[in-house]
Order: structure tokens, then C-alpha cells, then sequence
């Protein structure tokens, strides 16, 4: 650093006197306390309860209005297991919150963003996401991505006095920039929700539920307007009007569908967190089961960036130090100090000199160079890749070195070309070639694969999602890695100057491809995007700057904790300590919560269709209707209430339907629904109408029945086409059992019994109550052998993750190596 830039920097007493000005900074959150309290409350269903409880609550029916109350302690339940998930997550956040190089009393320190003031000197490297506003007053290649401010995709190269507005980020070179607005003043406020904003669709889970939601609501509406006409043309009495309207309309409504599924993300996402997981977007858990097509790049994300410098292969073999010396002083010179110049600079020592003009390192055109003051204005190192700087024609290695590179990269290590000129460096080395050069040495460079990249790719593998390796490097490197984490051999590879222009074409290639070599950052964008086009649900894992582009394209963007700040700012999913074996954690997880959700609609459709039957039956037939709304209360709490909440979180071997859950909840729950309606009517009226039994009797005899078979349907909730094999758990028995138990002892307790407004049955009564059980479960068992309705199931083509053949778990699927398998390194886009 100059001395010049040195002393723009504060002190640590005039940073402290101006963070005191500053104030307290105002807390940041995942999500507000509010937003979660309107989220469990606010709702439409919420809306429906609450007009049923008012009304019931003022015409005096307050045991009938007992549904009310459950609905405030689901909500409450609700919000409780998110705020304890948001503060665990936001503990977690810290960690990966952006933070600034600062210039304090001379020395360059790490701050969070809230510790910055205005005067403040801060430093930019790749991958920085900017946290303040301010004047840039020293640049060294400077180039910033302002998309998410002005929309624009292209980097936009800095010069002095050049202003930065927080949000945007460093793409290549470094320098710095003198802060002058931070916090509310600046930019900084708005960059949580932007950064998230312009790529987050809603999970397949979200959609599927909206839609089974939406459902709902559309069938509703006609049922409450029939049965509503029913009472104004049959002059039905208020009371016996709110009661009915009340008993079939609030039954008809899955309140705690929306409630489970947010309870069920939240403790997913305290899970994955306590593995060091951070979960970003709620949702994205589940989004992560969805997920068909996994795009990975190499260098970071499955090699753990641990980097060897092999040897160097000098072209004068007569002068060795020399070149060494050459090394030396561009590494220590560069502005940009990557890991290839990191591990240049540890071999060989050296001091930096002035530099005159640089080239910073960019993915786009693989290359670095500097002018060195004292060598001439027009004297200049470049380094790059061997491959791409002949290409250009500004390399010609000599044959000795050639076949040098030709032995190292077919044993699977990274070479970069080491070279000088006397040429000036480019003023825009996108647009313009590099300067012919003469080859100076090659550096030869590797890194190690992760010990558990292998292991996770087998198990995506079986799991039936597809592997896209792309990267920067040359093909031989990258299919070194690839076959080292078990890609065949006859994986069709494909070079980024090979790819089409057109998108149908770059679709085409995306499919038939697995391993992408010397792809750009555009290149990359291009790859996700295309394979989004035909309907891949496509999850990106990376590191770097360079692969920004495409995590902004990807359905799910995961991180490792060790990326660029940018790279965690925009991602879904952080794994905190690049553990890669995680990632098959988090599938499980989130296709356990896919299925369990799926598990739970089936109890709502279920509960919707028999509230549906029910109230067209009342409104067509008219008469007393078979419940009260106390006892439909009860009901649900003991088949759907408690059961959802232990099925929420429980283990499922039920089926994924991605894409068809209406139609595949529709098999399930019209059988089901269409049997407890039969069963509760037909025991209603054998009870109340031919064996001349009491109205309260009657409700009772419809309320055993009802509540017995909906135990019964519970049990059969993963039972289907194809599914008959999958046995009924131990917990399931015994929570029927439990569930049982409980209604029996309502019936036995006389004040509960007289609350829920119940008698106690005749044994010819039991009996008749148990003959309509038998007689709905015969109708439902016939329904389901339909054709119609096992075609509804049945899924139109094999989706990645449905029906899955059990796996072992992944911790013991196989003993990880203890070796670590020596690969080649490449820089981010190299």
C-alpha cells in the first residue's frame, strides 16, 4: 500500500468517535418477527375460522366454538418453532454476513459491515461485496458487477474518483475506496432483499400446496353459496344455520396444512444448521429434494483448494534463478494475490515493486500480466493459460517445453504459462489479444479432491440426479477430476469454444454432456439456464466470483463457507465448513419434508372431500346435519389435529409427486373422503332415522364412525399402487392406538361428554356405528382398485427422487479413504 493511500485511512480514535455518532445499528434478521407473526396469523383461511368464531361466540355457542381456540394455539405453535429457527439461523448468518478490508492506523483489519463509518478506507478484492458507498481513490484493474443496482451484466471497470454503491460486488482486479455513506444512508439497506429478490422463484413444495390451496378455496366457494341457498329457501333458523354452516365450512378448510408445512422447514432448517448448514431461504430445504440436475464446478467446491506448486519448468535451463527471480517479482507485485500466486509468492520470496499498468486475472480471458517500474514502460510479465495464450498467438513454446506440458497434463496437473514482453499490456484484454510473449517457464500446480466428493456424487447417482461438472480448465485437467470422483470415462465431454451460440443448441449440448472444460462465467449462466429451459430443476454448487452468474441463474444456489463474499450473500444454501458431504444430508431432509407435506395434504384433501360430501348432502337433502361443529372439533383433533404433527416430522417411505400432486392426492383422498361420508351418514341415519335413536345419539354413532375410519385412513397414508409392500410402523400403531383410547375416555368421562355434546351407545349402536366403518372402508378400497383412479397415481414418466429404492445412509454407506487424492488446481474460471 502507498503511503498516499496509507494515510486516507482513520485512526482507531477517529473510527471510534464516529461510530459512537453513528449510534447502535439496527438489528439485521433473516426475517422479522413481524412478517412471521403475519405470516401464521394473517391468512385467508385464518379469516374464514375467525367469522365462524365470532358468530358462533355471539349467538351464545360457545363449545361450538372451540375450534377458534385450537386455531389461536396452532398459530402461537406456529410462531414459536420460527422464531426459535430464525434466531438459531441468525446466529448462524453471522458468520457469512459480507465484511470489509478496512484501513485502520495503518494496518488493513476485517470489520463487519455495521462497524464501518464514513472516512473509512476500504480495500476491494474478487468476490467483495461492496457494504458502503464511496469515491474510489486507488485502482489496480478495478472491475465491478452494478447489476443488482442498475441491471446491467457487464463488469464496469473503475477509475479514480469513480463512485461505488454498496450492493454491488468485485469482479476482477482490487484497490480502494473511501467511504461516505454507510448504513440508511447508503445503498446497504436495500442489498438483503434485492440480492435475493430477482432470483427466487417459490419451491415446488410452495407451489403444490398453493395449488392444492387454491383448490380448496375454488370449491368452497360454490358449496357455501349452495348450502346458504338451501337455508334462505328452507327458512332454516339462525342458530341450526350457524351451526351447520359452521360444522361443514370450517371442516372443509386445511387451516393446518400452511401451519405444518412452515413448522416442518423451520426445525429442517434448525437441523441442517446444527450440521453447520446454513439454510438462506426457508424453502430451499425442500426445493433441494426437488432438485434433478446438480451443476458443479471444480475448483473449491469438489477440491478443497489446498494448493501444491509441483515444480517449475523454466525455459532456459542455463539460468534457472533468473526466471525464478521473474516469478518471484510478479507474484509479489500482482494486485490481486490469488491461491496460483499465493503459493508462487510462499516459494519464492521477494519484495513488490511499482507497477505501471496490470491485467488482473478474469475468467473471461484467462490471463494476468503486470508492468513493472524499472524494467521499462513497456516491459511486462504475463501469466496464463498455455492453451488459451497460443490460441491468441502470444504463446509459442518451445518443443522441450511442449512436450513438458503435454507429460503434466496428461497426468492430470494444472500448467500455467509464465512468460515476458516488451509489448504494453492491453488497455481492454477482453476486446484485445494478449502481447506476443517469450516463454520465461511453466508452473505446475495441484490441488486436492475433497475426501467426500466421491462418495456424495455416488449417492446423487443413486438418487437419480444428474451430474454437470463445468469449469474454466483445460479437458484434460478437468476429466482428471472428473473420473476421480467417478464420472465414466465415456462421459461426453464438450469445450467452451465448441458450444453453440443459440440456445437450442447450448439445450442440445447441456444434455448430452457431463463434463465442461474452459467454459466462461457467461458460458456457465448460459448452461443452467438452458437446462432450466427443458425443465430441469437445477441446483448450482460454487465458490467463486466466476460463478456468480450461474448461481443467479440456478432453481438453488449452494455455496461453500470458504467462497467469495458474494457467492454467500446470493446462495440458498452455505455449507459452513465446505463439508460436501452435507449436501446428501440436506436432500434427505428436504425429501423427507416433500414427502411428509405430501403425507399431511392427503390428510386434508381427505377432511375437504367428506366436508364437501356432507354439505352437498345437507343442501340438496336438507335435514339435520350429522355433526355439530364441537364434535366435528374433536374429530379433527384426534385424525387430523394430532396425527399431522407427529407425521410432519416423522420418517415417510411414501411417494414424491413432483408436478401431479393434485391428481395424485385426488386418488387417495376422494376414496377416502367418499368413504367417511358414506360411513358418517349411513351411520347417522341407521342410528337416528330407522332404529329411532335420539338426534344426539345419531351424532354420536357419526362421530365414532367418522373418527374410526379417519384413524384407519391414517394407517393406509403411504399405501398405494405399487406400495403395497411398505409396512405400518410401530409408532403409527401405537399413536392410533393412543388416539383411540383418548376418544373413549371422552365418551367415558361424563363433563367431556356432555361438552361435546355426546351419549353413550347401545351396543346395538356400536354395532351399527361399526358396520358403517366396515362399509366405508369397502367403499374405499373399491374406489381405489378403479382404473380411473389409479391412473390418477400412477406418474406419466419416472421423476429423479419418486419411489426411490431405499438407500443406506450416506455416513455408512462406505468408509471414506483416508488418502487424499492429489488433483490439479484451477483458479476460478482458469
Amino acid at each position: 500500500m502507498s503511503e498516499q493511500v496509507q494515510a486516507r485511512g482513520l485512526t482507531s480514535a477517529q473510527a471510534a468517535r464516529r461510530l459512537h455518532e453513528l449510534g447502535a445499528p439496527e438489528p439485521q434478521s433473516s426475517r422479522s418477527v413481524a412478517s412471521i407473526v403475519a405470516g401464521n396469523v394473517f391468512t385467508l383461511f385464518n379469516a374464514i375460522l375467525g367469522v365462524f368464531f365470532v358468530l358462533l361466540l355471539a349467538l351464545g355457542l360457545f363449545a361450538d366454538a372451540l375450534f377458534g381456540l385450537i386455531a389461536v394455539i396452532n398459530s402461537a405453535i406456529g410462531i414459536r418453532q420460527e422464531l426459535k429457527a430464525k434466531e438459531t439461523l441468525d446466529q448462524l448468518a453471522v458468520l457469512v454476513a459480507p465484511t470489509a478490508k478496512t484501513v485502520r492506523d495503518g494496518e488493513l483489519i476485517e470489520l463487519r459491515a455495521e462497524e464501518v463509518v464514513p472516512g473509512d478506507l476500504i480495500r476491494v478484492e474478487p468476490g467483495d461485496q461492496l457494504v458502503a458507498d464511496g469515491v474510489v481513490v486507488s485502482t489496480r484493474g478495478l472491475t465491478i458487477d452494478e447489476s443488482i443496482l442498475t441491471g446491467e451484466s457487464d463488469g464496469v471497470r473503475k477509475h479514480d474518483g469513480d463512485r461505488l454503491l454498496s450492493g454491488a460486488f468485485c469482479l476482477a482486479g482490487s484497490g480502494y475506496y473511501e467511504v461516505d455513506a454507510v448504513r440508511e444512508d447508503s445503498h446497504a439497506e436495500q442489498v438483503a432483499g434485492e440480492a435475493r429478490a430477482f432470483r427466487h422463484p417459490p419451491s415446488p413444495l410452495q407451489v403444490e400446496v398453493n395449488q392444492l390451496l387454491s383448490a380448496t378455496t375454488i370449491v368452497m366457494v360454490p358449496l357455501a353459496a349452495l348450502l346458504l341457498l338451501a337455508f334462505s329457501v328452507r327458512s332454516v333458523e339462525l342458530h341450526e344455520a350457524a351451526q351447520t354452516a359452521a360444522a361443514g365450512l370450517v371442516t372443509l378448510v386445511p387451516e393446518g396444512l400452511v401451519l405444518l408445512m412452515s413448522i416442518t422447514l423451520a426445525v429442517a432448517a434448525v437441523r441442517l444448521a446444527r450440521m453447520n448448514t446454513l439454510v438462506q431461504q426457508i424453502a430451499a430445504t425442500e426445493a433441494l429434494a426437488a432438485v434433478d440436475t446438480i451443476c458443479v464446478d471444480k475448483t473449491g467446491t469438489l477440491t478443497d483448494g489446498t494448493l501444491d506448486l509441483v515444480s517449475v519448468e523454466v525455459a532456459d535451463k542455463t539460468q534457472p534463478a533468473v526466471a525464478h527471480e521473474a516469478l518471484a517479482r510478479f507474484a509479489h507485485s500482482a494486485g490481486e494475490r490469488n491461491r496460483t500466486l499465493q503459493t508462487i509468492a510462499e516459494r519464492y520470496p521477494g519484495k513488490p515493486e511499482r507497477v505501471v499498468a496490470e491485467v488482473p486475472f478474469s475468467s473471461v480471458w484467462k490471463w494476468s500480466g503486470v508492468t513493472l517500474d524499472g524494467q521499462g514502460a513497456t516491459h511486462s510479465y504475463v501469466m496464463g493459460a498455455p492453451d488459451v495464450l497460443a490460441q491468441a498467438g502470444a504463446l509459442e513454446l518451445t518443443p522441450r517445453l511442449q512436450r513438458t506440458l503435454e507429460e503434466h497434463t496428461a497426468a492430470g496437473r494444472r500448467v500455467v504459462a509464465f512468460g515476458e514482453t516488451s509489448t504494453a499490456l492491453p488497455t481492454d484484454p477482453g476486446s484485445q489479444p494478449p502481447p506476443r510473449l517469450e516463454p520465461r517457464a511453466l508452473v505446475v500446480l495441484e490441488e486436492q479432491l475433497r475426501p467426500d466428493a466421491a462418495e456424495t456424487i455416488e449417492f446423487m447417482r443413486r438418487q437419480r440426479v444428474d451430474l454437470k461438472l463445468i469449469s474454466g480448465d483445460a479437458r484434460q485437467t478437468v476429466t482428471a477430476v472428473a473420473q476421480g470422483v467417478g464420472v465414466r470415462s465415456d462421459a461426453g465431454v464438450i469445450e467452451g469454444p465448441d458450444l453453440p451460440d443459440d440456445r437450442a443448441g447450448i439445450a442440445l449440448a447441456a444434455e448430452r454432456n457431463t463434463i465442461f472444460c474452459r467454459i466462461t462465467p457467461e458460458q456457465k449462466k448460459a448452461l443452467v439456464g438452458a437446462l432450466a429451459d427443458r425443465g430441469r430443476f437445477t441446483a448450482m454448487i460454487g465458490d467463486g466470483v466466476n460463478d456468480v452468474p450461474a448461481l443467479k441463474q440456478a432453481r438453488l444456489a449452494v455455496a461453500m463457507g470458504s467462497g467469495s463474499q458474494i457467492t454467500k450473500g446470493i446462495a440458498d444454501i452455505v455449507l459452513m465448513r465446505d463439508q460436501f458431504s452435507m449436501l446428501p444430508r440436506a436432500v434427505d431432509e428436504g425429501r423427507r419434508i416433500a414427502r411428509n407435506i405430501h403425507r399431511l395434504g392427503r390428510l386434508y384433501a381427505t377432511k375437504t372431500v367428506y366436508a364437501g360430501v356432507l354439505i352437498l348432502f345437507t343442501a340438496i337433502f336438507g335435514g339435520a346435519f350429522p355433526f355439530l361443529p364441537r364434535q366435528l372439533t374433536i374429530a379433527a383433533t384426534l385424525t387430523i389435529g394430532i396425527p399431522s404433527f407427529v407425521l410432519a416430522l416423522a420418517p415417510s417411505e411414501g411417494p414424491l409427486y413432483r408436478g401431479r400432486l393434485l391428481r395424485a392426492l385426488a386418488a387417495f383422498a376422494v376414496p377416502a373422503g367418499l368413504g367417511i361420508a358414506v360411513g358418517s351418514l349411513l351411520s347417522f341415519f341407521m342410528v337416528d332415522k330407522i332404529f329411532a335413536g335420539s338426534l344426539a345419539e345419531g351424532r354420536t354413532a357419526a362421530t365414532t364412525t367418522l373418527i374410526v375410519l379417519g384413524l384407519c385412513f391414517i394407517l393406509l397414508l403411504e399405501r398405494g399402487p405399487g406400495r403395497e409392500h411398505i409396512t405400518i410402523q410401530s409408532y403409527m400403531l401405537a399413536m392410533i392406538a393412543g388416539l383411540g383410547a383418548l376418544y373413549a375416555l371422552a365418551l367415558a368421562a361424563g363433563p367431556v361428554r356432555e361438552f361435546f355434546d355426546l351419549e353413550l351407545l347401545s351396543a346395538g349402536q356400536w354395532f351399527l356405528s361399526l358396520l358403517s366403518v366396515a362399509v366405508g372402508l369397502v367403499l374405499a378400497a373399491i374406489a381405489w382398485r378403479l382404473p380411473y383412479i389409479q391412473a390418477l397415481e400412477a406418474p406419466a414418466e419416472a421423476l429423479p427422487g419418486e419411489e426411490p429404492t431405499p438407500e443406506a445412509d450416506p455416513a455408512e454407506a462406505g468408509e471414506i479413504p483416508p488418502a487424499r487424492t492429489a488433483l490439479p488446481h484451477i483458479e476460478p474460471g482458469a
